[in-house]
């Protein structure tokens, strides 16, 4: 039997999920490329605290998403049968669980952020200017945890053109507001760090009035109301908790672990930091096609098993495996031959760019597996309702393999740069060869909804 499957129907309806994602986070790596260079501009030090100040928004960003594609499970199932009621039932259940962790977050970013700048790093300066940017970003981080839950949730049903609006007018915006108030334009005074924070503070409030203007006034499909809002049915909370709750606790976990990753790069070094940051840039445009297969994979995965027909489910994974190798030997080569060209944007030291060069050397071999295990286990497994799974691959590597090794392998043995990045991103390869496995076996459909 062939690998890939012969249906234009899916190719069809994977690419029109697909692309708009690729062009949605396409537009985003531009926002965090401009966000990097600019501050880069500006030194290492307000580099690097940006981004260990963006962790935290980076770990409500990955929960956001957890909660929603928890929810996504449901209503890409539910879509299939064409049951929109249960899908604004189960909308009403993400919301307020979304809202209850963003404030959690925001209150973290507000009163102690202090505390957050000192679990990365033990370098005052940049524990200075990442409190800056965290007293201004705090006042938004519901905002962003509510758009970026919507945005997910569009997906799984379709509807993706508006995410990329959203982030077409969040780029334009971010980007026009930190040349101004970064380095003081047009009248303004020179902000630097501060600058960014407003800057993006802006937009994140932006994004949210469009997506949420978006959901309750124009939306057809789905027809959610702020009325909606109100509905608690205990049929629909029930399912929501065992099927959302595994994935939550999954992106809780995992987003933890890329936290504590960050940690311990940001105790290596102000200049680890720097090196990881120009790398994170290159690898958002690397992956932008994996994010956009995995998410696309995910809804036509799950709208198959809701239209009854598990054995054509299975067939489209194999061929979605195929096309996720793929992609990921480009991505590889992306960044492989990119390393030179991009490290000479920035206003580092040698020592920053000789770390960045290694890095992004190492990243191009981590894409391949990073392709295998989003597409397996982000878009199929997850997608065809077996949960569990990719939560215990996601988090028993990670946590038991990568990161006790990682700390030992930097902060103890003091290993080279190299090695250690090597070693704290070694679960991709570990995850990628079981959840491979399990899409060929083809024992993970589950249809979630009965």
């Amino acid at each position: 039997m062939s690998i890939l499957v012969r249906d234009q129907t899916f190719y069809k309806k994977l690419g029109a999920i697909a692309i708009p994602i690729m062009l949605q986070n396409l537009i985003t790596f531009g926002v965090s490329m401009m966000d990097t260079l600019m501050l880069g501009r500006l030194g290492e030090v307000q580099m690097s605290a940006a981004a260990l100040a963006n962790q935290l928004f980076y770990m409500l960003m990955v929960i956001g998403f957890g909660i929603a594609n928890g929810s996504n499970v449901l209503i890409a199932q539910y879509w299939g049968r064409g049951d929109t009621e249960k899908i604004r039932s189960i909308l009403s259940v993400m919301y307020k669980v979304v809202l209850v962790v963003g404030l959690i977050f925001s209150a973290v970013a507000l009163f102690a952020p202090g505390a957050v700048m000192s679990f990365f790093t033990t370098d005052e300066a940049v524990i200075a200017e990442g409190i800056k940017y965290l007293k201004i970003m705090g006042w938004v981080a519901v905002f962003y945890a509510m758009t970026t839950s919507t945005a997910c949730m569009f997906r799984s049903v379709g509807s993706v053109t508006i995410a990329v609006l959203v982030n077409a007018t969040s780029l334009v915006v971010n980007t026009s507001l930190n040349w101004v108030l970064i380095f003081g334009h047009l009248g303004f005074p020179a902000m630097g760090i501060s600058g960014a924070a407003i800057a993006t503070a802006i937009s994140r409030a932006l994004e949210f009035i469009i997506m949420m203007t978006y959901l309750f006034v124009k939306d057809q499909k789905i027809g959610f109301r702020p009325k909606d809002l109100a509905g608690w049915e205990k049929d629909v909370v029930h399912r929501f908790v065992g099927t959302a709750a595994p994935v939550v606790f999954n992106e809780v976990l995992w987003s933890s672990g890329a936290i504590t990753v960050t940690m311990i790069i940001g105790r290596m070094g102000t200049e680890f930091v720097a090196a990881n940051s120009i790398y994170s840039v290159v690898n958002q445009l690397a992956t932008v096609a994996i994010i956009g297969l995995s998410n696309a994979a995910a809804a036509v995965i799950g709208h198959t098993i809701g239209e009854g027909e598990p054995i054509k489910a299975q067939e489209r994974a194999k061929t979605l495996l195929a096309m996720g190798l793929g992609i990921g030997l480009i991505a590889s080569a992306i960044v492989f031959f990119a390393r030179p060209i991009v490290i000479n944007f920035y206003n580092v030291s040698e020592v920053t760019k000789g770390y960045a060069y290694d890095i992004m050397g190492v990243g191009s071999l981590i894409i391949v597996f990073l392709a295998l295990s989003s597409v397996s286990m982000m878009g199929v497994l997850r997608g065809g309702g077996d949960v569990k799974f990719v939560l215990f691959m996601d988090v028993f590597f990670m946590w038991v393999v990568a990161i006790p090794l990682g700390y030992l392998a930097g902060l103890v043995w003091k290993l080279p740069v190299l090695v250690v990045y090597l070693i704290l991103k070694c679960d991709e390869i570990l995850k990628s060869t079981f959840a491979c496995i399990r899409v060929l076996r083809g024992r993970w459909v589950r249809d979630v909804t009965l």
